[in-house]
């Protein structure tokens, strides 16, 4: 006999019954949320000034949520199971698209926009990194997704308008599920706020940019070189750092031109 056929039966009964009522209770809250949502529309109007993407506020309750998390159940699990929801309420809101450039890996870069994103959100495929920007540079509701192992030419110099307003996936951890290593791109947000990681663009001539990248900031410092394009006599990187300032100073003392492009939250590493 099978542990299954000797369990208790009405002990199976009342243990099924605790979960149906789970499940409708979590039914009912997510209703709960879509008429608090209706209410915000009302009170804010359907008005916008940018995208409706708040990485910031994402990144706070993600870290609120790994903070609180108990049992077996993997965290990655309730990540996704959260941005689906988070995704879904926000294209209530403002209706959005995600395009992704699929030129390195199309398996990885569209499980990083579906978990990130959701189902409810238009995926829009994209040939190169080049193709999303000039698509975030028109603007309007919608995001992108460049993925940083992708061999390509230097796309971030191509944002003027657009920004890189995230980096995936923000939880950290060994195996994880979608963990290819990708940024988000935006149009101007409509609810700014300060990114804790900065990431600038800085170019100029090979042999100077081969001194900044040699130099402490760089090799074991503040700052990451996380995308970079060389030419015959100049070179650009997409750095990301966490001193912008001495990042600025280091940069403008060897010549070298340096701009802003947005930046991210800092990613949660989990640990075991």
């Amino acid at each position: 006999m099978t542990a299954l056929t000797a369990a208790d039966p009405s002990r199976l009964a009342e243990l099924r019954a605790k979960i149906d009522a789970i499940d409708e209770s979590v039914h009912r809250l997510l209703m709960q949320r879509a008429m608090v949502i209706d209410e915000l529309i009302e009170v804010k109007g359907t008005a916008r000034n940018g995208a409706a993407f708040r990485p910031g506020r994402e990144a706070d309750m993600m870290r609120r949520l790994a903070q609180r998390h108990q049992g077996h159940l993997p965290l990655t699990a309730i990540e996704h199971l959260w941005r689906e929801i988070i995704s879904t309420f926000t294209a209530l809101q403002a209706p959005f698209e995600v395009a992704v450039s699929t030129a390195s890996d199309c398996v990885a870069a569209i499980e990083a926009a579906r978990f990130t994103f959701g189902f409810s959100v238009p995926v829009l495929p994209c040939e190169s990194a080049d193709d999303v920007v000039e698509w975030i540079e028109e603007g309007g509701d919608r995001l992108g997704v460049v993925m940083l192992g992708e061999q390509a030419a230097a796309w971030w110099e191509g944002l003027t308008t657009g920004q890189i307003v995230a980096r995936l996936p923000f939880f950290e951890t060994e195996g994880r599920e979608a963990g290819a290593p990708a940024l988000v791109l935006a149009p101007p947000l409509a609810d700014p706020v300060p990114f804790e990681v900065d990431c600038l663009i800085v170019s100029g001539p090979t042999r100077a940019v081969a001194t900044l990248t040699a130099s402490p900031m760089l090799t074991a410092g503040s700052a990451e070189t996380i995308a970079a394009e060389h030419w015959d006599a100049s070179s650009s990187l997409l750095v990301a750092t966490t001193d912008a300032a001495a990042l600025q100073s280091e940069a403008k003392a060897l010549g070298l031109d340096i701009r802003p492009v947005g930046g991210y939250a800092a990613p949660f590493r989990i640990h075991g």
